[in-house]
């Protein structure tokens, strides 16, 4: 009976069950040393790789950080410079106008002391030739009241006059 209980057992008998066993243990061993060893080997290496490219990238990151850092850095240094370029060209620009516009205010009043020297010497020369005018026409009116009132027998006394005259000096 127990040769039947091994018969039905699975329907096998003891010596093709234990080669069915050695089978799977024979396959289990290749399999192990063909495909468990290498992909296991492959998968390592490969989760070395991505963890190395994790790190490569990580340092990446922070030199890109550090890069984006000390270009911001720069920048604000630059504005910094362009304003302070900026500024102090809008004070010379400023003192430039200051300068020019005392300069305009000196030459103005140049321009205008001249005028009223000008000015002045045009008056006095006007003023001159007025009172050159003036002598002038009080002698030509000075001349012809004389005249008119001056006779013949006065002619006579104002020749001996000048005569009288003459002969003294």
């Amino acid at each position: 009976m127990t040769f039947i209980i091994s018969d039905a057992i699975l329907g096998l008998s003891l010596t093709k069950f234990l080669l069915h066993l050695l089978n799977f243990a024979i396959l289990f061993v290749a399999l192990w040393l063909i495909l468990y060893k290498p992909v296991m080997k492959f998968i390592r290496e490969r989760q070395a790789r991505i963890e190395k490219e994790k790190a490569d990238a990580e340092e990446n990151f922070r030199a890109s950080e550090e890069a984006r850092r000390t270009s911001e850095e720069r920048l604000n240094a630059l504005d910094k410079e362009i304003e302070e370029k900026r500024q102090a060209a809008e004070l010379a620009t400023e003192s430039r106008c200051e300068e020019r516009i005392r300069e305009t205010e000196e030459r103005a009043d140049l321009i205008v002391k001249d005028a009223e020297r000008a000015a002045r010497e045009r008056a006095e020369k006007v003023v001159a030739e007025a009172r050159e005018g003036i002598k002038d026409a009080a002698i030509t009116l000075a001349e012809s009241i004389i005249e008119e009132k001056i006779d013949k027998v006065d002619d006579g006394l104002i020749d001996d006059a000048l005569k009288d005259w003459k002969k003294n000096d």
